[in-house]
């Protein structure tokens, strides 16, 4: 949940990241780089108990496609990205990512009212056949400080 503590027994000693993120579980690492959402190291020696203090998570905005259940197939080379709409933004950062991560394509859109989704339709360079993307949505407040995004592993698609 976005409160709570969590508690990960046997963890061998070490030096380790910890990410509150990477699962589809509605919630996002807050975006908004205020305090609690650096990405924490800590060591683990044995027999003691780590504490992490701090992690800043929110509500996600959800993926309506394409790869809201996983990767999907979509059969135009200009595929409508859809998520719901956050009742907060002033507007949306949008980017379309190939397989390697690397960013093929980024726009930005105005905030909407009145509806429960959003959409833009993809308009960067032709996508590979074959090639997996991925797209991420980030809400963004007024003076352009992000809110709330899409979470890690939704909005997979890939080319017929």
């Amino acid at each position: 949940g976005v409160s709570g503590s969590y508690t990960i027994d046997e963890v061998p000693a070490g030096r380790y990241v910890i990410l509150a993120a990477f699962e589809n579980d509605c919630l996002v690492r807050d975006p908004d780089d205020i305090g609690g959402t650096a990405i924490q190291h800590v060591e683990i020696t044995a027999g003691a108990t780590t504490t992490a203090e701090g992690f800043k998570v929110t509500e996600a905005l959800e993926v309506f496609g394409p790869g809201a259940e996983g990767p999907e197939l979509v059969t135009t080379a200009t595929p409508t990205l859809r998520w719901k709409d956050d009742s907060s933004e002033d507007a949306y950062e949008v980017e379309v990512l190939d397989a390697y991560g690397e960013p093929v394509w980024t726009t930005t859109i105005p905030g909407v009212s009145g509806s429960n989704e959003v959409s833009v339709v993809y308009a960067g360079e032709a996508l590979q056949a074959g090639m997996y993307y991925q797209f991420r949505a980030t809400s963004l407040a007024n003076d352009g400080s992000p809110r709330s995004r899409t979470e890690d592993l939704k909005g997979v698609f890939y080319l017929e």
